[in-house]
């Protein structure tokens, strides 16, 4: 979306999918980081007024009320650093954390926010490093308006600065595929977002696989940066846009953390999730016994592509790691697989060690 031009707007479906995310992992997050580190900071780089039209809250508020809870079971301590760059959306997410602060029963002397006017790079960086936040543990959200925003120098800086520091970064591929091939500013900006020209490979994709493709490329690029680990949410709207949230971590704890966040998060902002991995690219319904056909495709799949029998552990493993399923989900579902004859089980007893091979080679379903 085009950045607004009023200081508050409504709120879109993605946005809401988003913050719900958002609240949840944090939820996990707070307790877990402080209990191993004296200090802990969330940041955001595009922090915004901190409200929407209909009194919805912004994910700087969110996170405020979710750290302002953690403390109160922690005697620890968390700073906030938000950037924002108008300085009337500067102004109202400082009255809005104000009163966040007043209806919060927490130790407020533990919570530091510090607020500046600026831009997303350099002045987020600047701010942690004048906050010392650089020295601690970082969860930082860059979520700007979807285009090419984020340079790839800052999450190399993040990564650098500890390793516990995570990243959260939202994409929009279609303003790169739509622009970046005629215009060279536009190309530019994507050299600088994907930090190099890997991803001008784009223009000789078909238009069906250009998304993919980027999002493929953007993800390599945060593990250049330092993330070990990603994951990729692709969120689709009720009008088919389609946004690339994407998270960083050096820790598998962290990926089985957000994908427990996504499980539980509801669906009544109209968006849906997919599982970049799948073939027919489903949308997938977060209900409490989800469907799990495209992760059937997927571990059939790749299955097929490796050549190779995997054990039940490497395969929870793959589905932590490459897919939004939850390793839980895959043994209830290879016992589906060897009861339709998908797939052989050596032993016949599902356990982590058990060897499983594909064995049927037509269609995927």
């Amino acid at each position: 979306m085009p950045a607004p031009k009023d200081v508050i707007w409504p709120r879109d479906p993605h946005t809401a999918a988003k913050h719900a995310l958002l609240r949840r992992y944090l939820q996990a997050w707070a307790p877990i980081m402080l209990s191993h580190n004296e200090v802990i900071t969330y940041a955001e780089g595009f922090a915004g007024p901190g409200v929407y039209v209909g009194d919805e809250p912004g994910s700087p508020v969110i996170a405020h009320q979710v750290l302002a809870g953690a403390l109160r079971r922690s005697p620890r301590r968390v700073k906030m650093v938000l950037v924002e760059e108008s300085a009337r959306r500067k102004a109202e997410l400082e009255r809005r954390i104000a009163a966040a602060t007043n209806t919060s029963h927490s130790p407020m002397d533990r919570l530091d926010v510090r607020i500046a006017q600026g831009r997303c790079h350099p002045d987020l960086l600047q701010q942690l490093a004048l906050a010392g936040s650089l020295r601690h543990p970082m969860f930082v959200l860059l979520d700007g308006f979807g285009g090419p925003e984020v340079p790839f120098r800052l999450l190399e800086q993040v990564a650098a600065r500890h390793r516990s520091s995570e990243v959260m970064v939202t994409f929009q591929p279609a303003f790169l595929m739509r622009f970046a091939g005629k215009d060279e500013h536009h190309r530019a900006a994507g050299d600088t977002f994907f930090g190099g020209d890997d991803w001008h490979g784009v223009f000789q994709q078909p238009s069906s696989m250009k998304a993919a493709y980027l999002r493929d490329r953007y993800r390599e690029s945060l593990r250049r940066a330092g993330f070990q680990h990603t994951l990729v949410f692709e969120m689709v709207d009720e009008s088919n846009h389609l946004l690339y949230l994407i998270f960083g971590t050096r820790h598998e704890r962290g990926v089985e953390k957000m994908k427990e966040a996504m499980w539980v998060v509801d669906t009544t902002s109209g968006v849906r999730y997919r599982d970049p991995k799948d073939p027919n690219q489903q949308a997938l319904d977060l209900v409490l016994e989800p469907d799990t056909a495209p992760l059937r495709r997927i571990l059939l799949k790749h299955l097929r592509d490796v050549s190779a029998a995997r054990s039940v552990d490497q395969l929870k493993k793959y589905a932590l790691l490459e897919t939004v399923y939850r390793p839980t989900q895959v043994i209830p579902l290879l016992k589906k697989m060897r009861d339709d004859r998908d797939i052989d089980v050596s032993p016949g007893r599902i356990i982590g060690t058990s060897i499983v091979a594909a064995v049927r080679q037509g269609a995927l379903f």
